[in-house]
């Protein structure tokens, strides 16, 4: 009998991460494991499909072996109610179906819930009425950021109690480091005492879902004009300019570690830019620059990205990258990464205390 946990929270909360660095752990351990994700956000579309790009993440860097209409069979856009109205029988049989493929001879099976927990509640497939279909016990991941964060994972544990799902714990992801003391000594005590199982505090770890610059090379299909040996660096964010090389220049002092958004006809903005060493310099509009900028950016270290489309459609394509752990060449330092969370800040070891109960008495 497969043992499943539900990993859930709201979005850009670490699920995916979660998930990457389980899986890897319990095949460690020799277990036989799957990923599934009945109900996901589409952002990308592929063969002329929506599809959700935390699965296509699992799929290739877990080497899973079902097809990503197995793993995912239900893919929500941003207007779903034109999908599922009047199919909310046929979506509950696509996942039924899909995931007795994907439980099949599987010791543990993870499963990811969709970007809230409260998705598709009209039609009887939230995230507690999900679990109580897998028979699956509710990993909750919440954000860590302040002391919010108590309410926020007591909110969901009466929302999935309430509706009859079961709380295996809640994890603290992606604690800002000046935080990791008062939520390990005020925090979780606060949760224990109101009955909420405390299995991880997770530091911020910016390494993990920080894109590269090869990343947004790859989102942007960029053609990159310098320094192809400098794409491993950590972009923190993004800063579009529009204005004159002196009202930008106190921008760009504040903002390192941003990659530059502008055109390439602004040799003095570019200029001023790569002064102040961003991660990297993206051009819209096909517009190459100068041979100034160009010899300028490889003296200093800096990749220069040429896209053809406009500003406002590569903003809204970088999107894709916000807060989510990105298949690339460097997965595997990613992979590595979620594996040392788990084995430093994750007690996985509860996790699994009921795996080997049910394996010791299966009539249990």
């Amino acid at each position: 009998m497969v043992y499943s946990i539900f990993v859930a929270g709201t979005g850009f909360s670490g699920k995916t991460a979660l998930c990457l660095g389980l899986f890897s752990k319990f095949k460690e351990m020799g277990l036989n494991v799957g990923y599934f994700k009945p109900v996901g956000h589409g952002k990308k579309v592929i063969d002329e499909k929506l599809t959700d790009t935390d699965v296509l993440l699992m799929k290739e860097v877990m080497d899973l072996t079902e097809s990503v209409d197995i793993l995912c069979p239900v893919v929500l856009g941003n207007r779903f109610l034109d999908q599922i109205t009047g199919g909310c029988e046929e979506a509950s049989k696509k996942i039924q179906e899909a995931h007795d493929i994907v439980k099949a001879g599987k010791d543990i099976l993870l499963i990811e819930s969709a970007a809230r927990p409260e998705s598709l509640t009209y039609c009887g497939l939230n995230l507690p009425k999900l679990a109580k279909m897998f028979d699956a016990k509710i990993l909750f991941s919440v954000k860590g950021d302040d002391d919010t964060v108590v309410d926020e994972a007591l909110h969901y544990r009466d929302y999935v109690q309430w509706e009859g799902g079961e709380m295996l714990g809640v994890v603290i992801n992606f604690v800002p480091l000046q935080q990791i003391e008062r939520m390990k000594g005020v925090i979780a005590p606060m949760f224990k005492k109101y009955d909420l199982e405390v299995l991880g505090v997770v530091p911020d770890k910016r390494e993990l879902t920080l894109p590269t610059v090869q990343d947004v090379a790859d989102v942007l299909n960029a053609d990159v004009l310098t320094c192809r040996d400098k794409l491993e660096g950590l972009v923190d964010n993004f800063l579009v300019g529009a204005m004159s090389p002196e009202s930008a220049l106190s921008w760009l002092r504040r903002s390192m570690g941003r990659a530059f958004i502008t055109g390439g006809d602004r040799a003095d903005l570019i200029l001023t830019a790569l002064e102040t060493r961003p991660s990297a310099i993206i051009l819209t509009g096909n517009i190459h620059p100068s041979v100034r900028v160009l010899s300028t950016a490889e003296a200093k270290g800096i990749p220069i990205l040429l896209v053809p489309t406009d500003t406002y459609t590569t903003v809204t394509k970088l999107e894709l990258l916000e807060g989510r752990v990105v298949s690339s060449p460097t997965s595997t330092k990613r992979i590595q990464l979620t594996n040392q969370i788990i084995g430093e800040y994750i007690d996985w070891r509860k996790i699994l205390e009921e795996y080997e109960a049910q394996r010791k008495d299966p009539q249990n």
